[in-house]
């Protein structure tokens, strides 16, 4: 074997190359001093957002420790008046946004920030909350971070990046599930048929916006053991065409549903005609004269009846020849006169019927309808439907013929005012509709598209027809037609002509 002598000097050399070899990569390790990172502007994804939005509005609107946020308002409704910001993730988190860039929010503007609605009328408010959107283009500069923050309203916005408009992304229904959220509303549709006295104070209009004379009012009037909630799929298809949402502005009527539907109707006409005197009052904004009537279920009562010359129909129906003079006193007579004696509304041009009862519904008068009445919480007395009691002396009661003690004493409810031989509809089918209206009938059947069963499994064809329609639509639902996908575009399709 070839033995090759190794010197002091080679090993020496050896140690010292082993050496370097493991020391040059340990130095390697220590970090080396780098420049700032800098980005170009970029927008922020949506949970990226949310996450912002939490800090922003937790320190105030104000600047985060090492990181400036400026923001930009073109939202129309919040220009002039502070506001708050909800993220939509916040409120429904597992609603999913419509596509499109931006965090869907919830905009509240108003002086009172506890406030939700601002009153126009004893009886009418505008609402404070709106959808809105927010575009948040971050970037980082010599280390430190900067936020632009956009506030819209996606219902008529897109964001501008030159050289393109990008289309902002929205949470359908927003508005109605935020004030769901909040304590005691959930069962409110419940609630208000139960115990109607309780919930009358929520009674009344509610605008979607501020009034503007330039656009066409659609008011909305929900049915039984309901709210204007089942209207929002309806409203959010008028609100996203561009058309429609340029010609016409929501309001929707809330009542406590319990109530007979005759006094809910004169409710509806005296809040009506006091909020278009304080929106109005020199007569001259043409618009509210094309006013649109959208009524479901009971709620195509109260229109109907609200559109209708009494004469002395009603008069006849529940009090007959009686001398009203020596039996109630004046503020009772006043109260008879504005259930009884009143003028048709004179300022909606249309009005669209959904699975209106126009002659009752057999259910009420089942065991369902038995059922309901008795949970129902209200006096005994039609007329009694105020604070004020209406109580004639019981002396000069007793005197009134049999038919009208009878009707007088028993129990009035919505319930009972939708029994097809109830005097109510027997009246109101007597009573002629107001000239120059045009009316439009939407009817579900739930045996369509295999069977015609002519019912909605509620009402009849026979009760929801109505011989002055202009139209007439028969769809496959169920009683809940309100929201479903062929009476929503059938009323679009209404709304363009």
């Amino acid at each position: 074997m070839l033995r090759i002598p190794i010197t002091i000097n080679q090993i020496k050399v050896a140690l010292i190359t082993l050496s370097a070899a493991f020391f040059i990569p340990s130095c390697s390790l220590t970090p080396t001093p780098q420049k700032p990172k800098n980005t170009t502007p970029h927008i922020l994804s949506k949970p990226l957002t949310h996450s912002l939005l939490k800090k922003w509005t937790a320190n105030n609107y104000q600047n985060l420790p090492n990181h400036t946020i400026t923001h930009k308002t073109h939202h129309p409704l919040a220009k002039k008046s502070p506001f708050t910001l909800t993220s939509g993730r916040s409120i429904s988190p597992l609603t999913s946004p419509t596509k499109g860039i931006g965090l869907p929010c919830l905009i509240k503007t108003s002086t009172h920030p506890e406030h939700n609605f601002t009153s126009i009328t004893k009886d009418a408010f505008q609402s404070n909350l709106h959808p809105a959107n927010i575009v948040a283009t971050q970037s980082r500069i010599n280390g430190k971070i900067t936020t632009h923050i956009d506030i819209y309203d996606p219902r008529h916005s897109t964001h501008h990046t030159p050289p393109y408009h990008l289309p902002l992304a929205h949470q359908p229904n927003i508005v109605i599930d935020h004030l769901y959220n909040l304590p005691g509303n959930s069962s409110l549709n419940i609630k208000g048929l139960i115990k109607p006295q309780k919930y009358s104070n929520y009674r009344g209009f509610y605008l979607a916006e501020p009034y503007n004379k330039n656009k066409i009012p659609i008011v909305m009037i929900h049915g039984l053991a309901s709210s204007p909630e089942k209207f929002m799929d309806l409203s959010e298809a008028i609100n996203t065409s561009p058309k429609l949402r340029k010609k016409y502005q929501l309001w929707y009527y809330f009542y406590p549903t319990g109530t007979p539907w005759i006094a809910t109707a004169s409710k509806f006409r005296s809040a009506f005609r006091n909020l278009i005197k304080t929106l109005d009052p020199h007569k001259k904004h043409h618009n509210i004269n094309k006013t649109i009537l959208i009524g479901h279920s009971m709620g195509g009562l109260i229109a109907r009846a609200s559109l209708s010359h009494p004469k002395q129909i009603l008069h006849q129906t529940y009090l007959g020849n009686t001398p009203i003079q020596s039996i109630f006193n004046k503020h009772e007579i006043k109260k008879i006169n504005d259930y009884f004696h009143y003028k048709p509304l004179t300022e909606p041009a249309k009005v669209i019927y959904l699975a209106t009862p126009h002659r009752g519904s057999k259910i009420a008068e089942g065991i369902i309808g038995w059922a309901t009445i008795k949970l129902i919480t209200i006096p005994t007395f039609i007329l009694q439907q105020t604070a004020e009691a209406l109580t004639p002396k019981i002396t000069a009661r007793n005197k009134l013929p049999e038919k009208i003690r009878k009707l007088l004493n028993n129990s009035q409810s919505s319930i009972t005012q939708l029994q097809p031989k109830n005097p109510s509809l027997i009246a109101l089918n007597k009573m002629q509709i107001r000239k120059k209206l045009t009316s439009h009938s939407i009817i579900g059947d739930i045996g369509l598209p295999i069977f015609q069963l002519n019912t909605d499994g509620v009402v009849s064809y026979h009760s929801a027809h109505n011989p002055h329609s202009k139209s007439e639509h028969i769809i496959p639902s169920n009683h809940d037609i309100s929201d479903h996908k062929k009476t929503i575009q059938t009323i679009l399709n209404i709304l363009h002509q």
